[in-house]
């Protein structure tokens, strides 16, 4: 069954990708830009974007609009949607890309790092695709991509808020998912895995249980752009999602929260028992 536009098809359209300025989010960019799709380029660092957005309106001819906007304030998508407003810009696909999740004990950050947080990660994207839906509509098909995470497939000690923020984007993506396939709208729920980004470096990251070796951001996009147009509600980049899929559904919470505790537990210090 198809659903939502094929890559093709999108060609000569605009698409908005949130976190444009780097890692997965600048590698959508780059992928989509190469089959002619216009750009809408969302973060807050606008010389990247622009530099970017130049780049590949030299390289393959796509017209391209950057919005610097922190996408964690409440009024961001105000923000956004009024701009777009004074260019005529329509939306027909939306990549809700950015994320910021700082590892360690909870109590380590305060209260407005985690109200930002939960902004970032699942408010944003939720009010894009609520802000969105007439324009999607307004197309014979569209589609959403939703950055989703192994976080969310378990809860994760040590982090904490960013696993519970993706874990609301998850569950609202595969809900919604099913909402709009009658209107043919895709909304494809993306499991990246550990990727090579700026992730980890802007959430302090630590040594830790996870591999060492990262997934290209070219290898994730790719495998989400070829599912456009498809009947695929998640897309897995990650390895490994099964056996957390099973774990988590076969043992107490007890044994998954301190399981997972001890692959996440901060330096310095023993592990816990």
């Amino acid at each position: 069954m198809n659903l939502g536009p094929r890559l093709g098809e999108l060609a000569g359209f605009w698409a908005l990708v949130t976190g444009a300025s780097s890692g997965i989010g600048a590698e959508f960019c780059k992928q989509l830009a190469a089959a002619k799709v216009n750009l809408v380029m969302v973060a807050r660092r606008t010389d990247r974007m622009h530099a970017l957005a130049d780049a590949l309106m030299r390289e393959h001819g796509v017209r391209t609009f950057v919005s610097a906007v922190d996408l964690s304030e409440a009024r961001a998508v105000d923000v956004v949607m009024s701009t777009l407003l004074e260019q005529h810009v329509r939306i027909r696909l939306l990549v809700n890309n950015a994320a910021y999740g700082p590892w360690g004990r909870f109590e380590a950050a305060d209260v407005e790092t985690y109200s930002h947080l939960v902004q970032l990660v699942t408010g944003t994207p939720i009010a894009f695709c609520r802000a969105f839906f007439d324009d999607f509509c307004s197309f014979p098909g569209a589609a959403v991509i939703n950055l989703s995470s192994p976080a969310a497939i378990q809860p994760v000690p040590y982090k904490a808020a960013y696993s519970a923020a993706k874990t609301g984007l998850h569950y609202f993506s595969l809900a919604l998912y099913e909402e709009w396939r009658s209107r043919n709208i895709l909304v494809q729920t993306l499991i990246p895995g550990p990727t090579e980004s700026e992730l980890d470096e802007k959430g302090n990251a630590y040594p830790s249980a996870l591999p060492e070796d990262r997934e290209t951001p070219a290898r994730v996009v790719r495998l989400s752009l070829e599912n456009l147009g498809h009947d695929t509600p998640v897309v897995t980049a990650a390895t490994g999602i099964f056996k957390q899929r099973f774990f988590n559904g076969l043992f107490p919470y007890k044994t998954i929260t301190r399981t997972v505790g001890k692959m996440f537990y901060p330096p310095p210090g023993p592990s816990p028992d």
